[in-house]
C-alpha cells in the first residue's frame, strides 16, 4: 500500500467498507496476533514494526466511529468463520486470535473522531498549557464566557465606573448603529457578542486601528465631502446653471452630510447634472471633479468607518471577557472547543512536541486513515499534520477518503480545498513521493434508475460551461467576474468524476418522480408544499412502504418543525431531531410538573400543568374532570394556593391520586416518586408509544441519584440546567416517518427519500471580518458594500447549496420524490440550477423515471417494535445493577408487582383508596430526614469557608478582599447560610487573617486549587491547594475547628501519593495545615509534624521564608 493515498468516494460508493478494508490490511501487517502489542511507543527503534494500536482511523462523527469499530470486529469474526474480506491474507485461526486480542483491549482499537484525538493531546499537555487538569471541552464559546459577562455586569451594578463607562459606550453605539430607540438590553448585548466571541478568543481582531483614529478619519471624510459639495453648489449658482431635480437632490444630500450613493456622483462631465446639458466653465468642471472624488470617498468609506466605530465598544467588551477567562484559565473547568485544535498544534509544533505527545498517549500513531476529509477544517489539519509528518518519516502512511461534492460544512470551517491540497504539501510529498489517487466507481446504495438519473443531473457540472452558467444563475448581478469564475472552477473540481457505475449485481428498477410547485409568495409556497407532501405520503408511499422507510430532507430545523406539525395533524407518525428531545415530550413535561409541585406546593404553574396533563386528567379515577374546563378554572381561581382550592373542589380525586404523593414527598427520591407515579396512573400501559421517552427519563433520574442529586430541589436544578441536552436515541424499530436536515442525513440512506423544497438560497449572517481601507484596519460586518469578502462568502454558500442538492438526491435507495419549488418572480435559488441541469439531462418537470419496486412486507421492524415488550421499563432491576442473582430478580419482581398492580382484582384501573407510594417498603425502614439536606449545619461551615477561599482574590486590602470572598460565598453556597452575625463575623475574620499572610497572594495566584490525586487503591483524593515551590511541592489543607490526628494522616497520604507518582524528589514534598479559627499553621512531612506556629515562614524552608 502507498504511503500517501487519496480515495475519492461518491455517495453510496462504499467508503466505510474501503476504510475498514484498509484498517484490516494495516492490522495484518502489524504482525502475528499472538505477538502483536497494541503499541510499541517508547519501546522499538524507528523503523520497527508498529503495533495494532498505532493504526488510527479518524471519523467525522462518533456514530461513524462506532459503525467502523463494529465493522472491524464483524469482519474479523467473519474471517474467523472462514469468510474473510476479499484481498485480506488472514486465516481463520489468525482472525480468531485477532478477535481475542482486540476484545481483551478494546480501548486500544484506535478509531475515533478528530476532535477526540486533539482533545486527548491537549489533555495530556494540560500542565504545559496552564489548563485545569480536569477541563471539559464546551462546543459553544458563549457558554464558557457568559458567566464572566454576568460578573462584569455585577461589577457595573456595584459601582465600577470603568465597567459602567464601557457599557454606556456599548449601548450608545448599538442604538446609533441600528437607529434603535430602545431594546431589551441583556438579550441585545448577547446577540452582539455572539458573533464576536470566537474571533476575539482566537486573537483575530488584536491589531485593529484605534477608535480615536477612526473617528478622526470619519470626520475628515465627512467634512471634505460637505465642503466640496457646497463649493460645487456655489460655483454652479455663480454661473447661473440650473440643476436637474435628481442631480440637485444628490448634491444637496452630500452637502447635508448624508451618505447617499447616486449615479450623479460619477459623471464624466459636470454638464450632465444641469438642465439641457450646457457647456460649463473650467471652474465648475473642476469643482465638480473635486466634489465627485470627495463624495466617492464618503460613499465608499464612511459606512465602513461608522460600522467600525460602532463595533469598537462591543469588541472591547468581548476582549474584556476573554481576558478574564484567560486569567482564570488554570482554575476554569470548561474550555471552548474552538481552542483545542490551536492548542494541540501548539503542543505538537513545540520542541520534541510530537514524541512527547505520542509517549503520553502510549502510541506511535504510524498509519492514519481519515474519513470525510473534505469537511476537515484548516485548523484541524494544521494540528494533525505534525503527527502525519512524523509518521511518514518512520515509513508510516496517510490514507484520506472523501468527496468534495459532499462538502456541506463550510459554515463550520470545513475546507474542501484541503482534499487535493495534501498533494501540494511539499513537506509531506518529499517524505512520500509515491502518492496514489483512487476513485471508488460503483454505487452500492441506490437502484439502477436512481443512479442513472443522478448521473444525468449532476454529471454536467464537471463541464466548465455548465458550471459557469450555474454560478451565474445563483450569484447576484454585479458579482465580480473573477469571483464567479473561481466558484465555477470549484464546482468543476468537485463534480469531476461524478458519474457512477452500477455493479453487476445492482438492484434493478427504482423510481424518481419530480413535480413542480409554483406559488405567489413564500407563505403560500409553504402551505402548497405541505399539502402536496401529505397527499404524496398517503396516496403514493403508504401503499408500498411502511412509514419507517420514509426520510424527508429539509434545509433547516424550522422547516423540519413545519413538516412534523403538519404530518402529526394528518395522523402520520413522525420523528424529528427536536421530537427526540426529552424535555419537549408532553409526558416528561407532566412528570417534571409533578416533581416541581411536590418540591413547592405553592407553585401554581406546576400544579396547573400537572392536573391539565393527559396522565392525570384522562385517568379513569379523574373522570369527574372530563367535562370540566380545568385550565379555565385554574386561571380564574383566586385565594390561596391552587392545590388547596383543587383539594376543596374535588376532594375525592385529590385523596386518591395526589394526596399519597404530597404526603410522602419528603421521604422519596425523585426516581422513586416518578416510578410510583407512573405505576399508580398506569402510564406504561396507557402510552406504549412513549416507552422510549419514559425509559430515558427514568435513566436520567437514576443517573442523577447516583451523582448525589437525590432530592427534589437538587434534581430540578440539574434538570433546568441540563435538560436541553437530553435526547432519546433514534428508535430503530419505530414505524414513523423521519424528518431531518440534509446536514444530519450525511452518511445515511433510506428506501424512500422526499425532498420537499429545492429553492435553497445563500443566507448571509452577522459575520465580522477584518478589512483594510486607506491604511486603516477595520472590523466590520460582512455586507455588500464591503466588496470582495462579501461576494466570496456568497459564492461559497451558493456552491455549498449545490452540494446540498447532491447529498439529498443521493440518499435514496428505492424511490426519490422531489418537489421543485419556486415563487413567482423568484430567482437565484437552486431551483433555477435544477431547471438547467434537468434540461441538460433531457428532462422536463414534472416527470417520472422508472417505477416503484414491487410491494414488499417491510413491516417486520414495526412489528418487532410493538412486540418488544420486555422487562417493565421502570423497574429498579433495569436501572440499578447493584442487586445480583435470584434474590435481585425476586426483589425486583416483588417490587414491580406491588407497584404496578396495587389492586390486581380491580380491572377498571381503580386502586385501593388506602394505597400509598412504595407501600411494599416497611415504614420503619425509612430514616430519611426531609429537612436534613436543606439546612445549614455546623459541619457545613468548613465547606462554606472552603468556597470562600477558592474565590479569595488578594489585592492588598485584606479586609475588603475577605468581605468580597464572603459575599461570593453567601450568594453561591449550596445551602442558605444563617443570618447570624457571629457566624459571618468569624468567617470574615478567618478570611481576613489568611488574606493578610505575606505568602497567600502568591499561593492563590500560582497554586492549583482542588487538585486531584489517585492513591494506590484507585481512590480519588482532592487537595485544597497545590503550590510548586523551588524546593518542591507544598500542599495546603484548610481546616476549621481544632487540630485532629486525622488531619495529619490525611496530609501524609497526599504527600505519599505525590512521591509515589514521581512528581517530586523523595522527601521534598511538604504539607501545611491552615487552621483558620486558631490562626495557626502546622507543618506536616512524610515522617513528622511540627507544633502549631503563628507564622508559616517559621516552618517552611529558608527560600520560602525569604520570599
Amino acid at each position: 500500500m502507498k504511503h500517501l493515498r487519496q480515495v475519492k468516494a461518491s455517495a453510496g460508493s462504499g467508503k466505510t467498507y474501503e476504510l475498514t478494508h484498509c484498517f484490516l490490511q494495516r492490522l495484518v501487517q502489524s504482525g502475528p496476533p499472538a505477538s502483536a502489542s497494541a503499541s510499541s511507543a517508547c519501546v522499538l527503534l524507528p523503523g520497527g514494526r508498529c503495533g495494532w494500536g498505532d493504526i488510527l482511523a479518524i471519523t467525522f462523527t462518533n456514530a461513524a466511529a462506532t459503525e467502523m469499530r463494529d465493522r472491524v470486529i464483524r469482519q474479523l469474526k467473519s474471517a474467523a468463520l472462514g469468510q474473510p474480506l476479499g484481498g485480506l491474507a488472514l486465516s481463520p485461526e489468525q482472525a480468531s486470535r485477532w478477535v481475542d486480542v482486540i476484545m481483551r483491549d478494546m480501548g486500544a482499537l484506535n478509531i475515533r473522531t478528530i476532535d477526540s484525538l486533539l482533545h486527548l493531546i491537549v489533555r495530556a499537555a494540560a500542565l504545559e498549557l496552564d489548563l485545569h487538569p480536569d477541563f471539559q471541552p464546551v462546543f459553544a464559546t458563549e457558554e464558557v464566557l457568559t458567566p464572566y459577562l454576568d460578573v462584569l455586569l455585577e461589577r457595573a451594578w456595584q459601582g465600577d465606573e470603568t465597567m459602567r463607562s464601557l457599557l454606556r459606550e456599548v449601548y450608545r453605539a448599538m442604538a446609533w448603529r441600528e437607529n434603535s430607540t430602545g431594546f431589551l438590553a441583556g438579550e441585545k448585548l448577547l446577540n452582539q457578542l455572539r458573533g464576536l466571541l470566537d474571533d476575539v478568543l482566537l486573537g483575530r481582531f488584536e491589531d485593529i486601528s484605534p477608535t480615536e483614529t477612526l473617528h478622526k478619519r470619519l470626520s475628515e471624510v465627512e467634512s471634505l465631502a460637505v465642503t466640496h459639495a457646497n463649493i460645487f453648489l456655489s460655483a454652479a449658482a455663480a454661473s447661473g446653471l440650473s440643476f436637474s431635480k435628481n442631480a440637485l437632490a444628490a448634491v444637496e444630500a452630500i452637502a447635508a452630510g448624508q451618505c447617499k450613493t447616486s449615479a450623479y456622483l460619477s459623471k464624466a462631465s459636470a454638464s450632465d447634472l444641469f438642465l439641457k446639458k450646457p457647456v460649463v466653465s473650467d471652474e465648475v468642471q473642476k469643482a465638480y471633479e473635486a466634489f465627485a472624488r470627495a463624495a466617492g470617498v464618503l460613499v465608499d468609506t464612511a459606512p465602513l468607518l461608522r460600522q467600525a466605530v460602532g463595533l469598537a465598544p462591543v469588541l472591547l467588551l468581548a476582549r474584556t471577557l476573554v481576558q478574564a477567562f484567560v486569567q482564570n484559565q488554570r482554575q476554569e473547568g470548561s474550555l471552548p472547543g474552538l481552542l483545542i485544535p490551536h492548542m494541540a498544534r501548539q503542543v505538537l509544533e513545540s520542541d520534541n512536541g510530537v514524541p512527547e505527545a505520542l509517549c503520553r498517549m502510549g502510541s506511535r500513531l504510524t498509519h492514519f486513515l481519515v474519513d470525510e476529509f473534505q469537511d476537515t477544517s484548516r485548523e484541524q489539519w494544521y494540528a494533525l499534520r505534525p503527527l502525519v509528518e512524523e509518521a511518514l518519516s518512520r515509513g508510516g502512511s496517510l490514507t484520506w477518503v472523501g468527496d468534495v461534492k459532499q462538502s456541506i460544512y463550510g459554515w463550520r470551517g470545513g475546507e474542501p480545498e484541503l482534499f487535493d491540497g495534501v498533494f501540494d504539501d511539499a513537506g509531506l510529498t518529499a517524505l512520500a513521493p509515491d502518492g496514489q489517487r483512487d476513485n471508488l466507481p460503483y454505487n452500492w446504495r441506490s437502484r439502477r434508475e436512481i443512479v442513472q438519473h443522478n448521473n444525468g443531473i449532476f454529471g454536467p457540472l464537471a463541464q466548465p460551461d455548465m458550471a459557469a452558467k450555474v454560478m451565474a444563475a445563483l450569484l447576484p448581478t454585479g458579482t465580480p467576474p473573477e469571483i464567479c469564475g473561481q466558484a465555477a472552477q470549484g464546482l468543476v473540481r468537485a463534480f469531476a468524476g461524478t458519474v457512477q457505475q452500477c455493479p453487476e449485481n445492482a438492484r434493478e428498477g427504482g423510481l424518481v418522480r419530480v413535480e413542480t410547485i409554483l406559488s405567489v409568495d413564500a407563505e403560500a409556497l409553504g402551505e402548497d408544499v405541505l399539502e402536496r407532501l401529505c397527499t404524496l405520503l398517503h396516496e403514493d408511499v403508504e401503499p408500498h412502504h411502511p412509514w419507517a422507510d420514509v426520510l424527508i430532507l429539509v434545509r433547516s430545523n424550522g422547516k423540519a418543525t413545519l413538516v412534523a406539525d403538519r404530518l402529526i395533524r394528518e395522523h402520520i407518525p413522525v420523528i424529528t431531531e427536536n421530537s427526540l428531545r426529552l424535555a419537549a415530550h408532553p409526558l416528561v413535561v407532566q412528570a417534571v410538573a409533578l416533581l416541581s409541585f411536590l418540591d413547592n406546593p405553592e407553585d401554581d404553574i406546576a400544579f396547573m400543568s400537572l392536573v391539565c396533563g393527559s396522565i392525570f386528567r384522562e385517568h379513569p379515577e379523574a373522570a369527574a374532570l372530563a367535562h370540566e374546563d380545568i385550565a379555565g378554572w385554574c386561571a380564574a381561581s383566586r385565594g390561596g394556593p391552587l392545590f388547596q382550592r383543587f383539594k376543596k373542589r374535588w376532594p375525592e380525586i385529590w385523596q386518591r391520586l395526589l394526596a399519597p404523593f404530597h404526603s410522602q414527598s419528603g421521604l422519596m427520591t425523585p426516581y422513586d416518586m416518578t416510578l410510583e407515579w407512573f405505576a399508580r396512573l398506569d402510564v406504561e400501559r396507557r402510552y406504549p408509544e412513549a416507552e422510549t421517552f419514559l425509559r430515558r427519563f427514568m435513566e436520567v433520574l437514576h443517573s442523577a441519584e447516583e451523582k448525589g442529586l437525590a432530592t427534589l430541589p437538587t434534581f430540578l436544578e440539574h434538570w433546568r440546567a441540563k435538560s436541553g441536552e437530553e435526547k432519546v436515541p433514534m428508535p430503530e424499530n419505530m414505524d414513523a416517518v423521519r424528518v431531518m436536515t440534509i446536514h444530519k442525513s450525511k452518511g445515511l440512506e433510506a428506501p424512500v427519500v422526499i425532498v420537499p423544497w429545492t429553492d435553497l438560497r445563500a443566507r448571509m449572517g452577522n459575520e465580522t471580518v477584518m478589512v483594510e481601507r486607506e491604511g486603516l484596519r477595520l472590523a466590520v460586518g460582512n455586507r455588500k458594500h464591503l466588496g470582495a469578502p462579501y461576494h466570496q462568502e456568497l459564492a461559497r454558500q451558493c456552491r455549498e447549496n449545490v452540494h446540498l442538492l447532491y447529498v439529498a438526491f443521493t440518499r435514496a435507495r428505492d424511490a426519490l420524490y422531489v418537489l421543485r419549488t419556486s415563487t413567482v418572480g423568484g430567482r437565484g435559488s437552486t431551483s433555477d440550477v435544477l431547471d438547467m441541469l434537468m434540461e441538460e439531462a433531457g428532462f422536463t418537470a414534472p416527470y417520472t423515471v422508472g417505477e416503484e419496486p414491487a410491494t414488499h412486507d417491510a413491516a417486520p421492524a414495526a412489528k418487532a417494535a410493538k412486540a418488544s415488550a420486555a422487562a417493565p421499563w421502570g423497574s429498579k432491576a433495569e436501572a440499578a445493577e447493584s442487586l445480583e442473582g435470584e434474590e435481585a430478580a425476586a426483589s425486583a419482581d416483588t417490587a414491580q408487582g406491588n407497584a404496578m398492580a396495587p389492586d390486581a382484582g380491580d380491572s377498571a384501573g381503580f386502586a385501593d383508596p388506602a394505597w400509598r407510594p412504595m407501600q411494599w417498603l416497611p415504614r420503619l425502614k425509612i430514616f430519611r430526614n426531609p429537612l436534613a439536606g436543606f439546612s445549614f449545619r455546623a459541619e457545613d461551615r468548613g465547606s462554606f469557608l472552603h468556597l470562600c477561599l477558592e474565590h479569595l482574590h488578594i489585592t492588598g486590602n485584606p479586609q475588603a478582599d475577605a468581605q468580597a470572598a464572603l459575599n461570593f460565598g453567601l450568594g453561591h453556597f449550596s445551602l442558605p447560610v444563617p443570618d447570624e452575625a457571629a457566624l459571618r463575623e468569624n468567617a470574615a475574620a478567618a478570611l481576613q487573617w489568611f488574606a493578610s499572610q505575606p505568602q497567600a497572594a502568591r499561593w492563590l495566584q500560582t497554586g492549583w486549587p482542588e487538585h486531584s490525586l489517585m492513591d494506590a487503591e484507585g481512590h480519588l483524593l482532592r487537595m485544597d491547594l497545590l503550590v510548586h515551590e523551588p524546593w518542591g511541592p507544598l500542599v495546603l489543607d484548610y481546616k476549621s475547628g481544632q487540630p485532629e490526628a486525622d488531619h495529619v494522616a490525611q496530609l501524609q497520604t497526599y504527600l505519599a501519593c505525590l512521591e509515589a507518582g514521581n512528581d517530586c524528589a523523595p522527601g521534598s514534598a511538604r504539607g501545611l495545615l491552615v487552621y483558620l479559627d486558631l490562626r495557626r499553621f502546622q507543618l506536616v512531612e512524610a515522617h513528622g509534624v511540627s507544633a502549631l506556629a503563628e507564622r508559616c515562614s517559621d516552618l517552611l524552608p529558608a527560600t520560602e521564608a525569604q520570599a
